[in-house]
């Protein structure tokens, strides 16, 4: 079964798409940034109608090399957001890269914030994924009072097996990635899932390290094509995210295996946030 992250490109702003040569990583793993239409399924995200104001640190990430949106992303102060490593890991020049936040659709409303600098983690490895988290600096201070961006709260560094992200835990993520029906919607989604077993989840992907999580997937709900930088959150706190989307099935949500998320507490991830971005 092939393995892919849950980013897409977008050859325009509104709905047509290019497609473009896959690569197989580690595992299978195979990056939906060089995404690969695998057509409508029944298994496709099966998530529910979101709007902006309950979750204003959401943005929509854009690469103008690549026609626009590649990935979600989120809000974490008023000068830096985070999203997945790969989303970026093409080098596209800052000065090409774009957050939108502050509206419910990904291409129309909002304010545009423009990139002044990003980087990967230094620890990225582009075969396993893991580290699959990357800070985006933007040239202007984002508005966070009443415009409908805000910035998310992050957990301190936890040294045992878990701290926010403890199963069974209900997280939940949001994005404009493919849904039931094999279409990008312009409107953002989201869903509500348990945070599945660690040991069990080891045993279903290789290489789960500290620095991954995994969400359940019920009834065919699950993060897909569009998802990748994602923020995920706890459901008993919208504010706190926990989380980033990273990679899953190539059928999303078809029940063989969880999706796998960055853990965003995990002390090699939580300290580089910290050092790189002063959060």
């Amino acid at each position: 079964m092939k393995v892919f992250v849950f980013a897409f490109l977008a050859l325009t702003a509104v709905s047509a798409f290019r497609l473009e040569p896959t690569y197989e990583r580690e595992g299978g793993r195979t990056p939906w940034s060089e995404r690969q239409y695998i057509g409508p399924s029944p298994f496709i995200v099966r998530g529910d109608p979101a709007d902006i104001s309950e979750f204003p640190h959401m943005l929509v990430l854009l690469d103008l090399t690549r026609g626009g949106f590649i990935c979600g992303a989120s809000a974490i102060s008023s000068r830096w957001s985070l999203t997945a490593a790969h989303c970026l890991e093409r080098n596209t020049p800052a000065q090409q890269i774009q957050l939108r936040g502050g509206s419910t659709n990904r291409n129309t409303g909002g304010f545009i914030f423009q990139a002044q600098s990003y980087a990967l983690h230094p620890q990225y490895n582009s075969r396993t994924l893991a580290n699959d988290v990357a800070a985006i600096n933007v040239q202007a201070a984002t508005p966070i009072q009443g415009l409908n961006v805000a910035h998310a709260r992050l957990p301190g560094n936890c040294a045992t097996a878990c701290c926010t992200t403890c199963d069974p835990d209900n997280v939940i993520v949001k994005g404009w990635g493919r849904d039931e029906n094999g279409q990008f919607p312009l409107l953002l989604r989201q869903l509500t899932a348990p945070i599945h077993n660690h040991a069990d989840c080891g045993r279903l992907w290789t290489n789960i390290g500290s620095n991954f999580f995994c969400k359940s997937v019920i009834n065919g709900a699950d993060s897909c094509n569009g998802d990748s930088g994602s923020p995920l959150v706890r459901a008993d706190d919208r504010s706190l995210q926990v989380g980033l989307v990273s990679f899953g099935t190539s059928v999303c949500g078809d029940g063989t295996r969880p999706s796998v998320n960055v853990r965003i507490e995990d002390p090699v991830v939580r300290n580089w946030i910290r050092s790189f971005t002063q959060i």
